[in-house]
């Protein structure tokens, strides 16, 4: 079945059709205009965040609540763009760095981030909103964010979404406009953007379009491959290995979709590796590991078909947006457990076995739906 195609009249389908028919010069003149607009589109995104941008004296790049490695690579491609344009640059994060793999990046690139809270952000002008999705934080507008930028278009009311509809990442986005100000990136930042589109995209396989290889080609001849290999394998605590197993042993398979429950966990990063396990088995696009973590239930969704999105997996699974962050490919839910993280040790295993069977039963239903 053809997809719908809004207002576009029958003739001017007529006369594209026949021009692509032709091929030679006609093919190529459609093509041209094609390009011809995307990159239009690109230039008027680049020059609105330019403009924001450099009428600020001190701007604060903010990435989600346990940041994926994407939006920690585009936040410090946007910070050297903030400095392009004369105007200081802090990375901060609405909550803590817990994944194994955000932490080896900000190791590696000596990223220090604070987490926000009611007083650190009142030294600076504006706010950017880096990766994540869903809803913009706003920090009582103290400052107020100028700018949303990811890579996935999302519904949110702000005059200044730059949201890539081609980009499989949103270092993508960063490159191309670190690109447009024909300079030379420096090498960490190069490196940064660089192994930001391999995580976003999940190694090229959840490419959007050739924009991410045409930004990953731009960015290579800048890069230190060494450091792009050190971060492909950042090594695994005890802990987070023992969750794995875990994950492995309790898994549930349904169509392309996988579930399981890790128990009791010492860090949500064990349980983000987990999905992440899941995701690698053959047959599998879509995986969710969750388990319980300081009286609270935590549930790790991985998405590797464009076609589901994580965050509305969850959203629709637990009937709520509160606590929930991330975005289409990786996201997490936070469910409280209130009354229930009162029980006894006698009523314990009963409490457990409710949240497995519940749990799972709420997850699968959302997987069938999206």
């Amino acid at each position: 079945m053809l997809p719908e195609l809004g207002s576009v009249t029958a003739p001017t389908l007529a006369l594209v059709g026949g021009t692509i028919l032709a091929g030679g010069v006609g093919g190529y003149a459609v093509n041209s205009v094609v390009r011809r607009r995307r990159a239009e589109a690109s230039d008027e995104d680049f020059d609105q965040l330019r403009d924001t941008i450099a009428g600020l004296e001190a701007v604060a790049l903010v990435v989600p609540e346990n940041p994926s490695v994407d939006a920690l690579a585009a936040s410090i491609g946007l910070r050297e763009l903030a400095k392009e344009w004369g105007v200081s640059a802090r990375v901060f994060a609405e909550g803590t760095v817990t994944s194994d793999d955000a932490k080896a990046f900000c190791n590696l690139f000596n990223l220090t981030l604070d987490v926000v809270d009611d007083s650190n952000l009142t030294d600076f002008d504006g706010a950017l909103a880096v990766g994540g999705g869903g809803t913009v934080p706003s920090f009582a507008k103290q400052p107020p964010v100028v700018a949303v930028i990811r890579h996935r278009p999302a519904a949110v009311d702000h005059s200044l979404v730059v949201a890539g509809n081609e980009a499989g990442a949103t270092s993508t986005i960063v490159a191309r406009f670190i690109q447009r100000t024909d300079r030379k990136p420096e090498q960490d930042d190069a490196t940064a953007l660089l192994y930001g589109i391999r995580a976003g995209t999940r190694e090229f396989r959840r490419v959007r379009s050739r924009e991410d290889f045409q930004a990953a080609s731009f960015l290579q001849e800048f890069a230190d491959q060494g450091t792009i290999d050190a971060l492909r394998a950042p090594g695994m605590s005890g802990e987070t290995f023992d969750v794995i197993g875990e994950a492995i042993g309790n898994r549930e398979r349904r169509a392309s979709f996988a579930v399981t429950n890790v128990g009791t966990v010492p860090a949500v990063s064990a349980l983000e590796e987990a999905a992440d396990t899941l995701l690698r088995l053959d047959g599998v696009s879509s995986a969710a590991a969750f388990g319980v973590h300081e009286d609270t239930v935590v549930t790790a969704c991985r998405a590797d078909d464009v076609r589901t999105s994580a965050m509305d997996v969850l959203s629709t699974a637990f009937d709520t947006t509160e606590g929930l962050g991330g975005d289409a490919d990786a996201a997490t839910a936070r469910v409280p457990l209130g009354l229930f993280s009162r029980v006894s040790a006698d009523h314990q295993q009963t409490l457990d076995e409710l949240i497995d069977a519940s749990t799972r039963k709420a997850l699968f239903a959302s997987f069938e739906q999206a």
